[in-house]
Formats: structure tokens, sequence, C-alpha cells
């Protein structure tokens, strides 16, 4: 736990948004809730959340690549977040199996029309959680554990729930995904590491530039 009190500034701000972001969850009906939040829309803003959202695909594996250049114990960290989070939030995917927006509006309001972007394909099942969500915040708390500097912890908190939102502003998820998104890969983001932590094989301590 001591090891961990050095994150605060990446924890309090992500209590903080638990709380915040669970109560709003609360207190509004799922369908109003979701349908106010994507309906902030601006023209830069669908092409930059269009493509941002991808951080929760592809790029902790390039992450991962980097980091085997500089230390394998820094890589295992970011790629064994990803899988056990990843395979957490499949998981309760197939449990719940609850509809996407695009589902979801269609069989209770078929009037009602969802702020879409042009070029992105919408799915419609299997959305609680968000897995780019819990992909997202299970990167950057694993970025953060591996960054002495405090303001970077917030900023990827920050980079984290961006990544959250973009998929409510792309009508792919509704908020209660994306909560329980950033649980899972926070979560088990921290499971990961006090477990690396306690792993003392000296190869981990090594990189593809520093083997020997």
């Amino acid at each position: 736990m001591k090891e961990l009190k050095k994150f605060w500034a990446f924890w309090v701000p992500y209590v903080v948004f638990l709380l915040v972001f669970g109560g709003m969850i609360v207190c509004n009906e799922k369908a109003e809730l979701h349908l106010w939040l994507n309906s902030l829309h601006t023209d830069w803003a669908d092409v930059f959340f269009k493509y941002y959202t991808l951080v929760g695909e592809w790029v902790p594996f390039v992450v991962v690549a980097g980091l085997l250049f500089y230390r394998y114990r820094a890589a295992l960290l970011v790629l064994s977040a990803q899988v056990v989070a990843g395979l957490t939030s499949q998981v309760f995917k197939r449990i719940f199996d609850m509809p996407r927006p695009k589902r979801f509006f269609a069989e209770c309001c078929p009037d009602v029309q969802l702020q879409v972007v042009e070029g992105v394909r919408l799915h419609s099942s299997h959305s609680f959680p968000s897995g780019h969500t819990t992909s997202a915040f299970a990167l950057f708390l694993a970025l953060a554990f591996l960054t002495r500097r405090k303001e970077l912890h917030f900023l990827y908190l920050l980079l984290a729930v961006l990544v959250g939102y973009s998929r409510i502003y792309l009508s792919q998820h509704f908020a209660s995904d994306v909560w329980a998104g950033s649980l899972i890969g926070v979560s088990m983001t921290t499971l990961v590491y006090c477990f690396l932590q306690k792993q003392q094989a000296p190869w981990l301590d090594k990189s593809l530039l520093n083997r020997k």
C-alpha cells in the first residue's frame, strides 16, 4: 500500500471521477444521460474522437514494443494489464450481453436520432462494460506506475477519461459501460503491478538493449 500511495495524483482525481460520474449515472435515466453526453458534437471533435478512441485498441501494444527496449518489467506490466483487464472485460460482456445505444434506442425510442460520426460503424451488442475504456485505463495507469512525475499522473488520467468519453461521443457505449470499464482497467492493472513488484527475477530488469 505504501508503494501505491506515491501515485496519489492519479488515485485522488480518479476517485473523484468515480463518485461524480457514478452520481450522474444514478441520478439520471440511462437514455437521457446518453443523449445529453452524446449531443455535444462539433466538427473538430468528430475528427478528434473518431481517431483518439483508437488508443483503446492497438496503441497499448505499440507501447509494449517500445518498452522492450527500456525494461522487460515495464513491458510486461503494460502487456499483462491489457491481457488481464481485457479478458475480465470480455467475460462481463458475455455474461450481461447488454444492447449498445444503436440497438437500445432502435427498440425503445425509434424516433430518437443519435449523433453519429461519419465513417464510424456502430455496434449493437456486448455494451457492458466498455472494452476500449478498460484498455485505456489499464494503459495509462500502467504508465503512471512507471513515471515519477506527479503532473504526468494526472495527465494520464485525463487521457484515459477522454477515451472513455469518446465511446459515448461515438454512441458506442453508455455512461455506465464507461464507468465499469474504468474500474476494471484500474483494479486489474493495480493487481498486476502489485504482483510484478514482488517478482525478483533478474531478467525482468534487463531490456533488448541490455540483455547481459
